[in-house]
């Protein structure tokens, strides 16, 4: 099944419904409804933002940390693409190798990324290798978790057709079972790369005076309220711009996806 186009209609309500957000939430705050230590309004967010641009926080250029945190997520990131992708698709087809990694799995996949940071100093100390595998471990499961669902979603028929019809074991998975599984492991990119913006900010707090993460926990523990929110709204677009990416690449490179 196709999935609806998307019409002006859509797009209309993309674009008004985080303007009717910003308008709500400047209305309250100018009522005196939100406290401004708490959540202060799009007015001083957007001057502190301008600030930073300019002015950069705690002595280090706003683009510093842009780079250094993009440097972290991008280096775990591409390195759990290419672990997870290739566990996932050999868990699917290969039972034995879905029992080998079952078990160790199923035991460190719903224990939650942050309950590994003191190990991870404690292995790997406070500098840049610590913070890239908590993101790394973060991304890798979900990554290979949708893998493995995309070539279970590949339907067995095909898989038989191809067999009888004379093709070898490594042209049905390169054109029948890889094509079924790449929708799915899309799906995982784009979850995997958001939960790893996520865990950014804690893996930021493993040390050092670089990165979002740290202009977050630093603005935190002075109140700087705004430039807290700086920091989320930097990591909010980063996020949004590199899922706009990922979903851009699966419409490109994956386009048979949603179509029987």
């Amino acid at each position: 099944m196709r999935p609806p186009e998307k019409d002006a209609a859509y797009w209309l309500v993309a674009v008004t419904s985080p303007v009717a957000i910003v308008l709500a939430w400047d209305g309250l705050s100018r009522f005196g409804v939100i406290d401004p230590l708490l959540l202060p309004a799009p007015g001083a967010i957007a001057t502190a933002l301008k600030d930073v641009i300019v002015d950069g926080y705690a002595g280090v250029g706003v683009l510093t940390h842009v780079g250094v945190s993009l440097y972290r997520v991008a280096a775990a990131f591409l390195a759990a693409v290419v672990v997870g992708v290739v566990i996932g698709l050999l868990r699917g087809v290969s039972p034995k190798v879905d029992a080998a990694f079952l078990v160790p799995f199923e035991i460190v996949r719903p224990i939650p990324p942050l309950a590994f940071i003191s190990l991870f100093i404690l292995w790997f100390g406070i500098g840049e290798v610590s913070k890239i595998l908590i993101i790394f471990y973060s991304s890798m499961l979900i990554i290979a978790l949708n893998a493995q669902a995309g070539v279970a979603a590949c339907p067995p028929d095909k898989v038989r057709a191809a067999r009888s019809l004379g093709a070898s074991p490594w042209r049905t998975f390169s054109q029948v079972i890889l094509p079924a599984a790449l929708p799915q492991t899309m799906v995982g990119l784009r979850v995997a790369l958001a939960t790893a913006l996520s865990i950014l900010v804690a893996a930021e707090l493993l040390g050092g005076d670089r990165g979002l993460g740290f202009v977050i926990s630093d603005a935190s523990t002075f109140f700087k309220t705004n430039d807290v929110f700086v920091g989320i709204i930097l990591i909010g677009a980063i996020g949004l711009l590199s899922d706009r990416a990922l979903a851009w690449i699966g419409r490109r490179y994956v386009h048979w996806e949603g179509r029987s």
